[in-house]
């Protein structure tokens, strides 16, 4: 293009010289020189608006490729242990809330009713209906190996959130660090006790990993204390119904009991009313997670405290490993989430970080 212009210009002086001397051939000449470098000159100009326009029309291409790749759309479904459950709503909550979030994902959500055979179910109609993934809240950690096995000869992705499986293939496991939450929650209730102190626990089904994370997490904590630790109950729903039948056996067998310990929110309440029902309210009574009226009862010190698991973090995590790895990125296996220790001296520092994290505020 510099060239072309530069012909041109030599050209315009060459007009310009022929003039001074008034020379016809010198004109003519000129005349011819000037043609052809407007000619080279349109030629380049022309050659250069091609290319141009190629590079253009790559860009397009390009742009729109991309465009269409960023819009695809996934269809996940969500397998819910039950409902029922304020902490299974909760990661519920979290998944359809990433979903909304992200923006090109819709999620269903399932609830198997805290059984394994329809849990299994539920697998099976969404492997059928053709979901793009699959984020799986296991009833127990036995029952979620078939689930994976039927994922995996589908071809379809799932994350696990919370609880765990004994064996299978899965993209991602987000997992609290059970273990440790427990532990230092039973360290807690451990300062409040002495020496001989009697303390009851009453736990989730020992079928799951987090459970049997939760009963070795606390007795390992609370025995800091050299306490006596002297039933245990397993429960089946984790409701307040079970929490506060339970309870009541233990005011009934063991009157000079302390504390007790419980792994599940709503259960945690059961225990409460049992107490107050029975007028035992110096009972201490340890938790784990929370909802409002758990944290209202913690804030008055008739729940000396309760260790908190992030749900609504987890479930948005869970639906980012499947939905990165179906775009093609690397996913780390295991992801761990911290608890958070919430009792009456802290509850007010740490609850706008459990209305984000941990529950839904109503």
């Amino acid at each position: 293009m510099r060239k072309a212009a530069a012909m041109f210009m030599a050209a315009m002086m060459a007009v310009s010289l022929s003039g001074c001397t008034g020379g016809g051939k010198t004109a003519d000449s000129t005349t011819a020189a000037v043609t052809e470098a407007k000619e080279t000159t349109v030629e380049a100009t022309t050659t250069a608006d091609t290319t141009a326009d190629s590079a253009e029309t790559q860009k397009a291409a390009e742009a729109e490729n991309e465009a269409e790749k960023s819009g695809e759309s996934y269809h996940i479904a969500y397998l819910c242990p039950s409902m029922d459950t304020p902490f299974w709503r909760y990661m519920a909550t979290g998944v359809e809330r990433e979903a909304e979030k992200l923006g090109n994902v819709t999620v269903t959500t399932y609830d198997s009713k805290n059984s394994a055979d329809i849990q299994y179910t539920n697998a099976q109609d969404v492997i059928v209906k053709g979901v793009d993934g699959i984020v799986i809240s296991p009833t127990d950690s036995a029952s979620c190996v078939a689930v994976l096995g039927l994922a995996e000869e589908a071809g379809i992705p799932v994350a696990i959130s919370d609880i765990g499986t004994d064996s299978g293939e899965y993209v991602t496991f987000i997992k609290t660090n059970n273990l440790k939450g427990a532990e230092e929650g039973g360290k807690y209730l451990a300062s409040l006790l002495k020496e001989g102190d009697k303390v009851a626990e009453i736990v989730g089904p020992q079928a799951r990993q987090n459970q049997q994370d939760r009963k070795a997490g606390f007795e390992k904590g609370v025995g800091t204390a050299n306490v006596e630790i002297v039933d245990f109950r397993q429960m089946e729903r984790e409701n307040r119904s079970e929490g506060e039948s339970y309870a009541q056996d233990y005011l009934t067998a063991y009157p000079d009991l302390k504390a007790i310990f419980c792994t599940s929110d709503d259960a945690s309440l059961g225990v409460l009313a049992a107490c107050q029902g029975a007028g035992r309210n110096e009972v201490m009574i340890f938790g784990f997670d929370s909802n409002e009226e758990l944290l209202a009862a913690v804030r008055e010190g008739t729940i000396v405290g309760t260790s908190t698991q992030q749900p609504l973090l987890m479930g948005a995590r869970a639906l980012d490993g499947v939905i990165d790895h179906l775009d093609g990125k690397e996913v780390e296996q295991l992801q761990e989430i911290e608890t958070l220790l919430v009792t009456k001296d802290n509850i007010d520092d740490v609850y706008d970080i459990l209305s984000e994290t941990a529950m839904v505020i109503e």
